[in-house]
């Protein structure tokens, strides 16, 4: 069975990269606002790197496992590009909160609601795990300061692309979730609000 639209490697290779770009760069943008706008080119240079190392773990683990798990339900998963996702994306990031949606995984032939709710959770559920993982070995800030603090951004940034994903709104995954179903739609949606406002103000000062 095929889909149209689907079967596109290249363009959905060109627009997995250009979402990473826009979304590394929205997010070194918000941080710029952060310090209002005053920054070095060096510390302007390693933020916007940071950033885009950051988006390509957050970013592209949240997409690719949402295509993975519906691929292995036996379903047509593929990214694509939302052009109105990255304007947004870079006019909120001078107000330094980002509504990070440049693009999402196309699916088709994946049906009920346990099935797309699992597929759904993917994304956030990627992000929950990893955001706990870096935060775990931001402890090297220990020993390499800078390293560390990476560490913690990539951390901020997984836990909060997953809350932003669990909105139970439209198209985004909590509302796919919460009609499979609701208590882990709740756990999940709560953890990762808890832990964005937990690693943003405690250990990042915002």
């Amino acid at each position: 069975m095929t889909y149209y639209g689907f079967g596109n490697l290249r363009r959905e290779t060109q627009d997995i990269l250009i979402a990473v770009l826009v979304l590394g760069i929205a997010f070194a943008i918000a941080g710029f606002s952060d310090n209002r706008f005053h920054e070095t080119l060096l510390g302007a240079l390693l933020t916007v790197v940071v950033s885009l190392f950051a988006v390509a773990i957050a970013f592209l683990g949240h997409e690719l496992s949402h295509r993975k798990v519906a691929r292995d339900y036996g379903g047509w998963a593929e990214f694509r590009l939302w052009p109105l996702g990255i304007l947004l994306a870079l006019i909120t990031s001078f107000f330094g909160v980002i509504l990070a949606a440049p693009g999402a995984v196309n699916i088709a032939g994946v049906y009920g609601n346990e099935r797309i709710g699992k597929t759904a959770l993917a994304g956030p559920g990627f992000n929950l795990i990893a955001g706990f993982a870096f935060l775990i070995l931001s402890a090297v800030g220990i020993f390499f300061s800078a390293l560390g603090s990476i560490f913690l951004e990539i951390s901020y940034l997984n836990f909060y692309l997953g809350a932003f994903n669990m909105i139970p709104f439209g198209p985004l995954d909590g509302a796919k979730v919460m009609r499979w179903d609701f208590r882990i739609f709740v756990l999940v949606f709560a953890v990762l609000i808890f832990m964005t406002v937990f690693v943003g103000i405690v250990f990042l000062g915002l």
